[in-house]
């Protein structure tokens, strides 16, 4: 049996559930009740915690949003200070949804990174820019900081709702070693824009103590883009590359499908054909697929493929940060069983599971949801799945280097460091040495990303 048609026996199980909705009470329209219906039956089947969903009378719930929230798993973990589960959520807007998961996204073209100087007080750096944004065309750089929106000081308190405008004008300044700030002119006022975003920011071959080394930022796994991820890697083929670096810092996941092809052309070739990763659902549709598909001998496990790209590696150097989740774990934790996986940078986000898009137009209008329905596992299953990948060699993005070069720069801190790695010469002019500002990382940025901004889902097409 093929995954891409499990979509539709999930469907098949929650619309058996369907009657018609009888309004409970005047305050309650039928269209939100039938809503309510389909979201409870919907969980009840698929949801991968669903065997610790409360009792709730869906007839008395006025909000579908509010109801939602409070099926989810509700256990807190106390040391990691987050949810079990952070990531399902609903949404009624589908074709936003679908707009996203493709690439298409109001921005205004730029990634930061946000540091405390303080209790109270925040700067920001610039991580990398779109081509063609608002950005780009304003000139940004990755490693502009910015203290300042709409001529106020970024602080905890007030950051969301300065960083969660359509229009705003960014103040810039140079951070001294005593963490004072020079003000840098003039402020750049952004206004964001629908923009078409291609994952693959960057792609090159770098020459380095004569190794012929591919390097490949990638900002996200869009599947609309796997032709010209395998062009990327028919490029590395041709030029004889023997190494790679995978940059994944500012990456949050997105398809698995497109995970298990990038992978299929980074392995072994003797690990074509191999487990790449093992899929758990909960009891409920563990046993159904079982018994609708008693002579399939990959139910559960999906393995590496083969691929004229394959660049049959034994090694490869991932660099991240926090915001590295996922569908980019997944290619760490899923080829680490069968070659050496060497970490560069922070510890990853720590999410081992996967999503996927219920939604029924005769059913549900434009509401969509996007429940955890699985836990993936790698081949020896050798994941903590309470907490993100450490790193090999630990370090800190904007914190522990002094210049802030381009990305794909050889002098550029991490790259620097996964080339000498490599090679053990570390290129000329890097910028290895720890810089003399104590910033404090912070997280805080996720509070206004897209829900979908850590996640990986299944595609089903």
């Amino acid at each position: 049996m093929k995954k891409t048609f499990w979509i539709i026996n999930l469907l098949l199980i929650i619309s058996i559930a369907f009657t018609s909705c009888e309004d409970d009470g005047p305050s309650i329209s039928k269209e939100t009740l039938k809503t309510n219906k389909y979201v409870v039956d919907a969980m009840s089947s698929v949801y991968y915690w669903n065997k610790t969903l409360p009792t709730i009378d869906y007839k008395k719930e006025d909000d579908t949003y509010e109801l939602f929230d409070s099926l989810l798993y509700a256990s807190f973990d106390t040391e990691l200070n987050r949810n079990i589960d952070q990531w399902s959520f609903i949404t009624d807007d589908y074709q936003g949804l679908l707009d996203y998961f493709s690439g298409v996204r109001k921005s205004m073209g730029h990634s930061i990174r946000l540091f405390r100087l303080d209790d109270t007080h925040l700067i920001g750096f610039i991580e990398y820019v779109e081509p063609n944004s608002p950005a780009s065309e304003a000139g940004l750089e990755r490693g502009d900081m910015f203290y300042k929106i709409n001529s106020q000081e970024l602080t905890i308190s007030n950051y969301s709702s300065l960083l969660n405008q359509d229009t705003y004008t960014m103040t810039f300044g140079q951070l001294n070693n005593d963490l004072s700030i020079s003000p840098i002119s003039p402020s750049v006022s952004l206004t964001s824009t629908v923009l078409q975003t291609n994952p693959i920011h960057l792609s090159k071959v770098i020459e380095h103590e004569g190794k012929k080394i591919g390097y490949l930022m990638y900002k996200s796994f869009i599947d609309d883009y796997d032709n010209e991820l395998e062009a990327v890697f028919a490029d590395f083929k041709s030029q004889g590359v023997t190494d790679l670096v995978l940059d994944l810092r500012y990456n949050g996941g997105g398809a698995v499908s497109t995970a298990i092809l990038l992978s299929s052309m980074i392995a072994p070739s003797s690990a074509i054909g191999d487990v790449f990763i093992n899929t758990v659902y909960n009891d409920d549709l563990d046993a159904y697929y079982r018994s609708q598909y008693p002579n399939e001998e990959d139910l559960f496990t999906s393995r590496l493929q083969e691929n004229s790209n394959n660049l049959n590696l034994d090694r490869l150097v991932v660099l991240t940060t926090y915001k590295t989740a996922s569908a980019s774990e997944m290619i760490m934790y899923g080829l680490s069983p069968h070659m050496t996986v060497y970490h560069i940078g922070e510890q990853t986000h720590g999410k081992y599971y996967a999503s996927a898009t219920i939604s029924d137009e005769d059913e549900f209008g434009n509401w969509a949801m996007q429940p955890i329905i699985v836990r993936e596992e790698n081949k020896d299953n050798s994941i903590d799945y309470r907490q993100g990948l450490l790193p090999d060699y630990p370090r800190t993005d904007f914190v522990e280097a002094s210049d802030y070069y381009a990305l794909g720069d050889p002098r550029e801190d991490f790259l620097a460091l996964a080339l000498e790695y490599l090679t053990g010469v570390k290129p000329t002019g890097a910028s290895l040495k720890t810089s003399s500002k104590p910033l404090i990382p912070t997280n805080t940025e996720a509070k206004f990303n897209h829900p979908l901004e850590f996640d990986m889902y299944i595609n089903y097409k």
